[in-house]
């Protein structure tokens, strides 16, 4: 949604902005929009207000440009959807130079992987149960694997789109991904080492040392149809890669850099997550989502933007 930027110059705007805001009513649209879109015929129910009163107060919100009306495809005639056209409105009162700092969450589901190419013993669950035959890579060609909530493999890659959403002229100053994951191994074993590599686009970025196949204890959202042998858990990892190179949990792990990645343009990156076979550890990976082991998250990527205004 668009970001709106008004000074002490821009009267005509600010006039109907101020008109906009300045009823009780007007402002209760807004609140409900902020849920979801709504005709006006659901404005009026919801207010308890005739629909005509409704059509007077929306029709002064969108000459204040924030609120659109779009025609609903699945009603015959002429009825619109009421939604939000302006995310924010900033007010300055000079006209010095100031930047604007703000920020993207992205939740990747595990299920979201574009492509693939692992060694087995693998392993693709659902919080149902496993997606069979187990071991097989077939398992992760299944449609059921959109509801993916535990990725393992022995060896090789796993490649998940990030969508940029780059907002001209905004420039990305960094990229912050997280998640749980750990080694596997047969079972498991609380010692058993893997190097995991992460990589944006075709970039190296850096390796992460897993330490064990954490299994001593039963995980926080592991369901209870997956056996007490088995991996439970994992270590939340945070990969950050800004202007002064590439860290992971805080530390300096890599020398790359956001702009190394040139990614100014573009609306999508690609993260892939590798076990390589010359690693010093081929110890396998095993990813978490949301619903298995102690985070309550799947793969979230932060996007930080800077902007002057």
């Amino acid at each position: 949604m668009r970001r709106d930027r008004l000074t002490l110059d821009d009267d005509e705007r600010l006039e109907k902005l101020g008109d906009s805001l300045s009823s009780l009513t007007r402002r209760k649209i807004l609140r409900l929009i902020v849920e979801k879109s709504y005709s006006l015929l659901e404005l009026a129910r919801e207010l308890d207000i005739p629909m005509s009163t409704v059509a007077f107060h929306v029709k002064i919100l969108r000459e204040a440009n924030l609120i659109k009306a779009i025609p609903n495809p699945s009603k015959r005639g002429n009825e619109k959807n009421i939604s939000f056209e302006c995310e924010s409105v900033s007010i300055f009162f000079t006209d010095s130079t100031n930047v604007d700092r703000f920020t993207n969450i992205v939740k990747i589901p595990l299920g979201s992987f574009t492509s693939f190419n692992i060694t087995p013993p693998c392993a693709i669950c659902t919080k149902e149960g496993i997606i069979h035959p187990l071991d097989d890579i077939s398992a992760f060609y299944h449609p059921i694997r959109l509801k993916a909530q535990l990725i393992s493999f022995y060896k090789g890659r796993i490649v998940f789109p990030i969508p940029l959403e780059n907002q001209s002229p905004a420039k990305l100053e960094s990229i912050t991904i997280s998640m749980e994951i750990c080694s596997e191994c047969p079972n498991y074993n609380n010692s058993w080492r893997s190097n995991i590599t992460f990589y944006l686009d075709d970039t190296e970025l850096a390796t992460y040392l897993s330490l064990g196949d954490y299994g001593d204890r039963r995980g926080l959202y592991t369901p209870s149809f997956w056996g007490n042998n088995s991996s439970q858990y994992g270590m939340l990892v945070n990969i950050r890669i800004d202007n002064a190179g590439t860290f992971i949990n805080g530390e300096k792990a890599g020398a790359t850099t956001i702009g190394d990645l040139h990614l100014d343009g573009k609306f999508v990156t690609h993260l892939k997550i590798a076990v390589k076979d010359d690693a010093k550890y081929v110890g396998g990976i095993n990813i978490f989502g949301k619903d298995f082991g102690d985070y309550n998250q799947d793969i979230n990527v932060q996007l930080a933007y800077e902007r002057t205004i």
